[in-house]
């Protein structure tokens, strides 16, 4: 177990197994690459990915499937390539939040593809697939 400290959590404290790497890091964050996954729910739908480098940046992130039963992303072969992903099951989705007032909404075009046996992710940029950057996050059924 590691602390973490966090300008939005204040001092967590974090199992060096949730920490994951983003080679590339993140679309305009490109230069922090290490962060760790912290739950922020019981049942797991949403978590933050928190910065280790920067204890003042921090994504809320959800599920996709707890909110949209039909998002199956088509990943692209080099993202797939660049992950190292040869089992599916290996592959977990994560969408980034964003919050503007009562307006809470997730990127479905832009997805964080990780790699669970390997710890590695990705950003990866979904094209024709009729998502969108902002799309409006209600509870599915």
């Amino acid at each position: 177990m590691m602390l973490l400290e966090s300008e939005r959590l204040g001092v967590i404290e974090v199992d060096e197994s949730s920490f994951i790497e983003l080679p590339s890091g993140l679309l305009g964050f490109e230069q922090t690459r290490r962060f760790a996954l912290v739950q922020a729910d019981e049942v797991g739908a949403y978590s933050w990915l928190h910065s280790v480098e920067d204890p003042g940046l921090a994504f809320l992130t959800v599920v996709p499937s707890f909110f949209f039963p039909d998002y199956e992303p088509d990943v692209p072969d080099d993202d797939v390539e660049a992950l190292d992903l040869t089992d599916p099951d290996d592959a977990q989705v994560l969408c980034l939040v964003t919050i503007a007032g009562d307006d809470v909404t997730a990127n479905l075009l832009g997805p964080v593809v990780l790699n669970v046996a390997n710890r590695t992710a990705r950003q990866v940029v979904l094209a024709d697939q009729g998502w969108s950057t902002r799309e409006p996050l209600m509870r599915a059924n």
